[in-house]
């Protein structure tokens, strides 16, 4: 009868300690989960130029001196601000082009516009001829839930030059405009 009791004790003792070790398991799931994928800014439309030349996209040439005006959502009759390419700064050719982080000087605290939709959005390419019109921009926004929480577009619409446009996509060439000749 002893050896029983011993055995009982012995088993809940173990049930105990293996239970202990499990809810140790379900305690902070995420504490060591990388959210770097996150980004920082969602609610942005990203401009890329077509530049495979071989295929009619833009050289670097016809690129080089392009700016973006920045206007009221009313239209494009109040010019708000300009941003110019630089060098060694911003360069339309190499990379993307966020809306929000362009160095908007009427942006609070100079650091980027709070919501793209508030505005329209001239692109101007004076060595290549051409100009492209960003309006009518809807951004919707949502949390994905999980570890990280990241915010996540559900919607992305805008007007490129009158034409409505969707880009409600996850891929980086999916999240924006593609300017091309």
């Amino acid at each position: 009868m002893k050896s029983l009791s011993h055995f009982v004790k012995l088993t809940g003792s173990a049930l105990a300690t293996l239970l202990g070790v499990s809810l140790i398991g379900c305690g902070d799931k995420c504490e060591d989960y990388n959210c770097a994928p996150c980004t920082s800014a969602p609610n942005d439309i990203v401009v890329l130029f077509d530049t495979d030349s071989t295929q009619g996209g833009f050289r670097r040439a016809e690129i080089s001196g392009g700016y973006v005006v920045l206007y009221t959502a009313l239209g494009f009759t109040q010019p708000l601000d300009t941003v110019r390419q630089e060098r060694g700064g911003l360069d339309f050719y190499r990379r993307p082009t966020s809306l929000r982080t362009l160095p908007w000087k009427v942006a609070p605290n100079s650091a980027q516009l709070p919501y793209p939709e508030g505005y329209n959005f001239r692109f101007v390419l004076p060595r290549a001829n051409r100009g492209y019109d960003l309006s009518n921009i809807e951004l919707r926004t949502e949390a994905s839930g999980g570890c990280c929480d990241c915010g996540h577009n559900t919607r992305r619409r805008f007007s490129l030059n009158g034409v409505p446009k969707v880009a409600d996509g996850y891929e980086f060439d999916e999240r924006g405009a593609v300017l091309r000749r």
